[in-house]
């Protein structure tokens, strides 16, 4: 892989289409009342794609379900499930700031990433400011100094953020693509740009869906006051992706008996799916990821709703788009993660990892 900057005009498509993708995802997760739940999602799929490049694969939906604190059995690869648990860990202190990552807390994921920031931020002068080309010029340093490629893809998003590229650190913007898109002999700028290009365009695919899909969660359950509970159940359940009873009830300090009740009202409405059959440790998941976790349970059964007129339109909520459910806060966030992973350090010991480093 080399780096061709001898013919600028080449990379000018590439660029183009590039800074347009990832300045309409910028402005699109800006406004929308759905960034959190979309940011949570991102954070799983990108922690999963992380690891794939390093040879540990991971399924993002397992991520989801420990991080709702549903117990799951080992798997055969637990040190991989516990990278990319690390890899959410350092996206979320990122988030957080300085100093938001326990220092005494063993670290899975190479510590690489300032390094790669410094060499985006040393690219900008020989970029002529073309913030792009100059993160791809920096991570193409770091991995040819021997860096690791985590560290590179963790650096991506906090760069793009610090240059005011986009609003905050979007964990879909790492650079994994570029990364699976790279020839030996090929040209390292142009696969950056397209694989950066192409992860913004997915990524504003994926948060214009949520924000339509929850839309349509809030008309089905129906005309509530604002404040109803239900509704802040249809926000948790769309930020978590996969929830349990114990956890929904933490998120809206009620009764755990409450919150099974209101998973199964969502469940009557299509909202969620349970994919468990027991009466302990329920799960539930939303409706758009059912189809990839697998539907293990029966709907519940539901007397069959009378047939609407064919002239009359369904009633439509006179509500703004508003979050009736505050979003978990990025410390918060970070905190029951660190609760997570050291309840798995007996668990990581067994693999003999106990904060060790891997292979970058």
């Amino acid at each position: 892989m080399t780096l061709h900057l001898a013919d600028p005009l080449a990379l000018l498509p590439p660029l183009e289409r590039a800074s347009a993708a990832v300045g309409r995802l910028a402005q699109a997760a800006a406004g929308t009342p759905v960034r959190a739940a979309w940011l949570h999602r991102s954070r799983a799929e990108a922690a999963a794609a992380i690891a794939d490049i390093q040879g540990r694969r991971v399924d993002p939906n397992r991520l989801r379900t420990l991080l709702a604190r549903v117990p799951v059995r080992a798997a055969r690869d637990w040190g991989a499930t516990m990278l990319a648990l690390d890899l959410m860990r350092r996206m979320l202190a990122d988030d957080a700031g300085d100093g938001a990552m326990d220092d005494d807390t063993p670290r899975l994921v190479p510590l690489g990433t300032d390094d790669a920031v410094v060499r985006m931020k040393e690219a900008l002068e020989p970029a002529k400011g073309a913030v792009l080309i100059a993160c791809g010029l920096g991570f193409f340093a770091h991995l040819d100094a021997g860096g690791d490629r985590s560290g590179a893809c963790l650096a991506v998003s906090r760069f793009l953020a610090a240059q005011e590229m986009t609003p905050l650190p979007l964990p879909c913007l790492n650079g994994v693509d570029a990364i699976r898109r790279a020839e030996p002999g090929g040209n390292w700028l142009a696969a950056f740009l397209g694989g950066m290009a192409r992860q913004a365009e997915e990524g504003e695919e994926s948060l214009v869906a949520l924000l339509h899909r929850w839309r349509g969660w809030r008309r089905r359950v129906g005309d509530r006051r604002r404040d109803a509970r239900i509704r802040r159940a249809v926000d948790a359940v769309a930020a978590e992706g996969v929830i349990g009873p114990a956890r929904l009830a933490a998120r809206l300090r009620c009764a755990t008996s409450a919150a099974t009740d209101l998973l199964e009202e969502l469940q009557r409405l299509e909202i969620a799916v349970e994919i468990t059959r027991r009466r302990s440790h329920r799960i539930f998941v939303a409706e758009d990821l059912a189809p990839m976790l697998g539907e293990v349970a029966p709907r519940a059964a539901s007397p069959p709703l009378p047939a609407a007129s064919p002239k009359e339109a369904p009633p439509m909520l006179p509500e703004p788009d508003r979050w009736v459910e505050p979003a978990e806060g990025v410390d918060d966030a970070l905190a029951n993660l660190e609760r997570i992973l050291k309840r798995q350090d007996p668990l990581l010991a067994r693999y003999g990892r106990p904060g060790g480093q891997t292979n970058g």
